[in-house]
């Protein structure tokens, strides 16, 4: 000890500093995290291994304490130089989901069944959302008269390969009679739309009749459809569609929900021998009325060779041009186009064509297929 150290010590020993006392040092944040750390580490050393969060009251607070400075990058900072025994591993950044589970797996969310009973779905909904499934699922059944779609499918089929149909995001507005589409992998065509309602959210609903390229068909609600679409699936988009002039005079997709009117076909009771005894004689027609109230003076109108008849289909058309469409049916079929006074009216609505090829052609022409008519085989043609 040099003379320096002499004096002070001389000094502070006098009675005038006896009250003197050294200034104490406040503990800081950063110092009580420290010393918890070291608590920590105090524990590793004692019992040769880390926390553990089932241990005891105090050990679990111990785990508690080292998780919180892991996940913390200002704890982890501070404490790491301070890491004798290695227990801090490198510092990684926590994702949503990390700090989401840390909490999950929290002790404290160590529920009992009745308290864990709070957070399940209750039984009306997973009874809704399991009639849902079911219905979508469950309802497939085989399609009894698949033959009459199969060439349709496989139109679109061979247009998906050769580019001249393409799919397109689905929006509301294809949800029209005719369209198909494809849902995880699978053709799918909206044959049918009955009862037509808004639903709760006011959107249009009904149950449908779509049948699938598998060959089974499903009488889902449109919603159903909707839905699916909305989660996997396209709408098929035929490209010659835009190409074809009258086609594409043909239709036009407005407010889906607005119906145009319906197309029809009708057949004659004519007793009359130069009617009645011509095969495979119809009328093709559009009416924005009922079809029966457009009939209802059938006898008396000389469109209607001056006789009843018989509704033999009508289809509800929606968001297209129907006088247009029933005019491309007409040239479609204009040389087999009945050829006959009715006094003096000539009606010019009546063909000799077989019922199935026109209901046949009706389905192709919403597709925007270019087809024609042999009025020798009697069938029909693709267009050249």
């Amino acid at each position: 000890m040099n003379k320096i150290d002499d004096w002070l010590k001389e000094v502070l020993q006098n009675p005038v500093f006896a009250d003197v006392k050294p200034q104490q040092h406040r503990a800081t944040s950063s110092d009580r995290l420290v010393k918890s750390f070291q608590e920590v580490l105090d524990f590793v050393d004692k019992n040769g291994r880390l926390p553990k969060v089932d241990g005891p009251f105090e050990e679990k607070k111990l785990y508690t304490r080292l998780d919180g400075i892991k996940k913390d990058k200002a704890k982890y900072d501070k404490c790491k130089p301070y890491d004798t025994s290695n227990i801090l591993e490198e510092y990684q950044e926590q994702t949503q989901e990390d700090i989401l589970a840390s909490i999950l797996n929290n002790p404290a969310f160590n529920l009992s069944p009745e308290a864990a009973s709070l957070f399940d779905m209750p039984q009306y909904m997973k009874e809704a959302e399991e009639r849902a499934q079911a219905e979508y699922i469950g309802k497939h059944v085989p399609c009894q008269d698949f033959e009459k779609f199969k060439p349709l499918f496989d139109a679109v089929h061979k247009g998906i390969d050769e580019g001249t149909h393409k799919l397109i995001k689905f929006k509301e507005a294809h949800l029209v009679k005719g369209t198909f589409f494809v849902i995880g992998g699978v053709v799918a065509y909206l044959a049918e739309i009955k009862n037509i309602h808004k639903d709760k959210n006011n959107k249009n609903d009904g149950r449908i009749r779509c049948i699938y390229d598998n060959g089974t068909e499903s009488d889902i609600l449109l919603r159903s459809l909707a839905k699916s679409l909305y989660l996997d699936g396209y709408t098929v988009q035929n490209t010659l569609f835009n190409a074809d002039e009258h086609l594409k005079k043909s239709f036009t997709i407005t407010d889906w929900d607005v119906a145009s009117g319906f197309i029809y076909v009708l057949k004659s009771k004519s007793v009359d021998p130069a009617i009645s005894s011509i095969k495979d004689l119809y009328k093709i027609g559009f009416t924005t009325q009922t079809v029966e109230e457009r009939i209802a003076n059938a006898k008396n109108d000389a469109t209607y060779l001056y006789a009843d008849v018989e509704i033999v289909a009508s289809w509800e058309v929606y968001n297209i041009k129907a006088v247009a469409f029933e005019n491309a049916l007409h040239k479609l079929f204009k040389k087999a186009q009945l050829k006959l006074a009715a006094g003096v009216a000539h009606p010019k609505e009546w063909y000799i064509v077989p019922y199935k090829i026109i209901e046949e052609a009706v389905s192709r022409l919403i597709q925007g297929e270019k087809i024609g008519y042999d009025t020798h085989l009697q069938k029909l043609v693709g267009e050249e």
